[in-house]
């Protein structure tokens, strides 16, 4: 479920943490809190009450980074059928 959840989040917010360690719910749909490296997005998690070991790490690549990744919409069109 985290993976088809993760795959339907809205390409415009993903953007905002380009380049950044994100933490995100164990459902896949919201940005819990995202930085620069892993210590200051754990010490935003905690400063708003969450436990680190209680959500789903990734990191979003930056602008020029992304040419190497599928996009979250195309891997969202592939598992759904629809593209390839």
């Amino acid at each position: 479920m985290f993976n088809e959840k993760r795959n339907q989040f809205p390409a415009e917010e993903l953007v905002k943490y380009a380049g950044q360690h994100v933490a995100w719910s164990r459902d896949g749909t919201r940005i819990l809190a995202g930085g620069e490296d892993l210590i200051s997005a754990i010490a935003k998690l905690q400063g708003v009450g969450i436990c680190p070991d209680e959500v789903v790490w990734s990191y979003v690549p930056a602008a020029a980074e992304e040419s190497l990744l599928p996009s979250l919409q195309d891997v969202a069109l592939e598992s759904d059928g629809l593209r390839g």
